[in-house]
């Protein structure tokens, strides 16, 4: 019976679900000894007891497996060997360029630019403060405060 809470075996295994028991025994030996944890290690063994010991089973895995299912990606690996260190160097980078100086900013328009944001004065959203009202205004009675309760 497949178990839900458990992933596909086939997919533990990284294998396809027409492997054989030769490869299905092989395939988790391989994973079995490069495994790092013991959790790992349990995880691999029930997949291939999966798939060894109960052929009803090693069914219905087979029949809920996407057809052509490859778990390994060579592609997208090839592509992150090949560019697993940044192309660019930043620290030599900022050796190259100088640090900005005080002479490379142009001090008026920063400070129009300051001014302007301080001054600025956005249009307030009625429409948004309306609409997400707790409560809507003019049906029915509005909601209790503190001094109602306390002084009626």
């Amino acid at each position: 019976m497949i178990e839900i809470d458990k992933p596909n075996p086939f997919r533990v295994l990284e294998l396809s679900a027409d492997a054989t028991n030769q490869e299905i025994v092989e395939r988790g030996q391989e994973l079995i000894d490069l495994a790092e944890t013991e959790a790992q290690r349990r995880q691999y063994r029930w997949a291939m007891e999966q798939l060894i010991t109960k052929p009803l089973t090693r069914l219905q895995y087979e029949l809920y497996e996407f057809p052509d299912s490859e778990y390994k990606d060579d592609d997208w690996e090839r592509f992150v060997r090949i560019n697993k260190r940044n192309p660019i160097n930043i620290h030599e980078l900022a050796k190259e360029i100088p640090a900005p100086g005080i002479e490379d900013f142009d001090l008026s328009e920063l400070i129009q630019l300051l001014i302007e944001g301080m001054l600025r004065i956005d249009r307030p959203d009625i429409q948004t403060a309306l609409q997400n009202s707790p409560f809507k205004p003019g049906v029915g009675p509005a909601p209790l405060e503190v001094k109602n309760v306390i002084f009626g």
